[in-house]
């Protein structure tokens, strides 16, 4: 009675039997590429976009990881191409992954653009207008200029009846 395979080795090798493609792998890296041509990659993205934050350093790993699995698809596509029977259904799949991972590059750019962008740009000044930058000019020379002693409250000082010479 077979059981299946009982070493860590065999286990391994028996889990990639069903794999047709690899496109859906939750494996960046499949056996039957090289691990140091996706490390020589994600190295140079790194270099090339200097992520300073987690989120940053995760956008770049996943921009690795989508043009990894896109060229992963390309061959795939010359794979078929080069057959003798074209097999419009899996085309048909690989340009729908291809797609997917075209999309999943160029959005994960463009956010590690917007965050560098951000965390890098001066910080921005408030809009003050000229009419609220004159009245706190004035009313600081006001404050400045002003007699010592109390206020003078000049709405009291009109109700205030003067003796009139008669």
């Amino acid at each position: 009675m077979q059981t299946g395979p009982r070493t860590a080795e065999g286990k391994a090798a028996s889990s990639m039997n069903a794999m047709s493609h690899g496109l859906t792998s939750r494996m960046v890296v499949l056996p039957s590429e090289d691990p140091a041509q996706f490390q020589h990659l994600r190295r140079s993205l790194l270099k090339e976009h200097q992520p300073s934050t987690p989120t940053e350093k995760l956008l770049v790993e996943e921009m690795a990881q989508a043009h990894w699995r896109l060229e992963r698809v390309r061959r795939h596509q010359d794979e078929a191409f080069d057959s003798a029977q074209l097999d419009t259904k899996l085309l048909a799949l690989l340009l729908r992954y291809a797609t997917s991972y075209e999309r999943t590059f160029l959005k994960s750019l463009e956010t590690l653009k917007k965050l560098q962008r951000e965390r890098l740009a001066p910080p921005q000044q408030t809009f003050v207008s000229q009419k609220a930058e004159r009245e706190a000019f004035f009313k600081m020379m006001d404050a400045v200029t002003a007699p010592p002693g109390p206020p003078i409250d000049f709405e009291s000082v009109g109700n205030t009846a003067v003796p009139s010479a008669a």
